[in-house]
């Protein structure tokens, strides 16, 4: 079991930090902000409701021994705490002020000879006071249980409020490789069927020796009827 003696001075600083917004209410509305996490201003509070609420934050138990029922007061405290010496006064004990069921009360915050306290005693408050500013008597040192399961402090707050869970981590499936067919082998093209490129026409040479001849036959017999032929149409030349 943990102490929670330095969260509980720690939340009493802490309030001090922001007493712009912290209102001194004996009203019914002086405990509300316990029970409320985290923390929303402004806060009213009394003196008795400042030490159950700087308890409460830290995770101790109810000062006032009613578990944080919203009620207590000075005269609470008294019953419920174990009253020890200014000698073995420790940060996070209490002390009230006046006689019978008291006046005032404040959290120590540095033990000592005067031991300093932070109190919240009115508007303005909470604020740092030596046990010697005060003065007020009788005063009673009070020691109250300060165990607890799991403590609180300020920085808590630094943590976000909702927490995001966080995306669980997704492994990619493996991909198996495809296994790649070899390719088959393709039938033979046969020659019908690609269409040949047309090609020029060209005429064939004439040998020479087949030129000659040609020109024999011109010369010969026939080219003699030719020539008589004419002469019986046109007549004789003269």
């Amino acid at each position: 079991m943990a102490d929670t003696r330095q969260a509980i001075v720690a939340w009493a600083h802490w309030l001090m930090e922001h007493k712009a917004e912290m209102n001194y209410s004996e009203g019914p509305a002086r405990m509300s902000a316990i029970g409320v996490w985290p923390p929303k201003f402004p806060i009213d509070c009394d003196c008795s409701a400042f030490v159950t609420l700087c308890y409460w934050l830290a995770g101790a138990d109810d000062p006032n021994g009613q578990h944080y029922d919203h009620e207590g007061y000075t005269g609470t405290l008294l019953s419920h705490g174990l009253i020890i010496p200014r000698e073995q006064v420790q940060a996070g004990d209490v002390i009230v002020y006046g006689p019978g069921t008291g006046w005032h009360t404040a959290l120590v915050v540095e033990p000592g000879h005067d031991p300093l306290t932070i109190s919240m005693g009115q508007q303005g408050d909470p604020s740092l006071v030596y046990v010697s500013q005060d003065g007020r008597q009788p005063q009673t040192y009070l020691r109250f249980h300060t165990g607890a399961n799991k403590v609180r402090t300020p920085h808590e707050l630094d943590k976000p409020v909702v927490k995001v869970a966080e995306s669980a981590s997704v492994t990619a499936p493996k991909v198996q490789p495809v296994a790649t067919a070899e390719p088959k082998p393709q039938p033979p093209v046969e020659p019908a069927h690609i269409e040949a490129k047309p090609e020029a026409t060209q005429s064939a040479p004439v040998a020479p020796h087949e030129a000659e001849s040609a020109e024999a036959v011109h010369s010969g017999p026939i080219a003699k009827m030719e020539h008589l032929i004419e002469e019986i149409i046109e007549g004789p030349k003269s």
